[in-house]
């Protein structure tokens, strides 16, 4: 069985950086036949000496649209240098706080690996981003402890159920790769969150 590379990306609170994770592993013919090994050991694998160039693509779920491409290695960038393990590295942070601008959605990855013979490329993977409707969620939670007046508590506290409900069907979207619906709801989010006011304890 042939390498495949694998990697995942985690976004941060405040919704505008990413740290990438290389998650591949070393090979094992039982536990993990797709992992790092010298290809004089398994032909179909490499271990990270060997690439001579990878990058991990940002793109629509849909795959038509880039919207994002870090390099990994290019001789000049080498995040696998280094890397405890090397070059039959576990799961490692490649990169921290790389500029993210996206907003919340369906994300597709990928990740590639050449040796500059065989290229490699992880299996199908999308990513689901609600950093800022959690956000959003999270402030709306702060508004409600201190609201004082009780008709805008009510009206908080609907808008709050609204969020969490949406939220979860987002997630369930996502989960029965429901792309679109997903995206659906994801709009229906931002609307609410856009439309909120900054009200504290008094006036809006």
């Amino acid at each position: 069985m042939a390498l495949v590379p694998k990697i995942n990306i985690c976004i941060q609170n405040k919704c505008n950086k990413i740290d990438i994770y290389e998650e591949t592993g070393p090979y094992h013919a039982t536990n993990n036949p797709e992992g790092w090994v010298n290809s004089g050991t398994v032909a179909a694998n490499i271990d990270t000496s060997e690439i001579t160039a990878a990058n991990l693509k940002i793109q629509s779920y849909d795959g038509i649209t880039l919207l994002d491409t870090i390099t990994l290695y290019d001789g000049a960038t080498n995040v696998y240098s280094g890397v405890a393990g090397a070059p039959l590295p576990a799961s490692f942070l490649a990169v921290k706080d790389h500029p993210f601008a996206q907003a919340d959605g369906v994300y597709k990855l990928v990740y590639t690996v050449t040796d500059g013979v065989t290229t490699f490329t992880n299996k199908n993977q999308k990513v689901l981003i609600t950093c800022a409707i959690e956000n959003c969620i999270e402030g709306l939670k702060n508004k409600v402890v201190t609201e004082c007046d009780s008709t805008k508590l009510s009206t908080q506290k609907e808008i709050l159920d609204q969020l969490e409900l949406l939220l979860y069907g987002i997630q369930s979207a996502f989960s029965c790769a429901d792309f679109v619906t997903a995206t659906k709801r994801i709009a229906n989010a931002k609307t609410i969150c856009d439309n909120l006011c900054d009200c504290g304890c008094g006036d809006c």
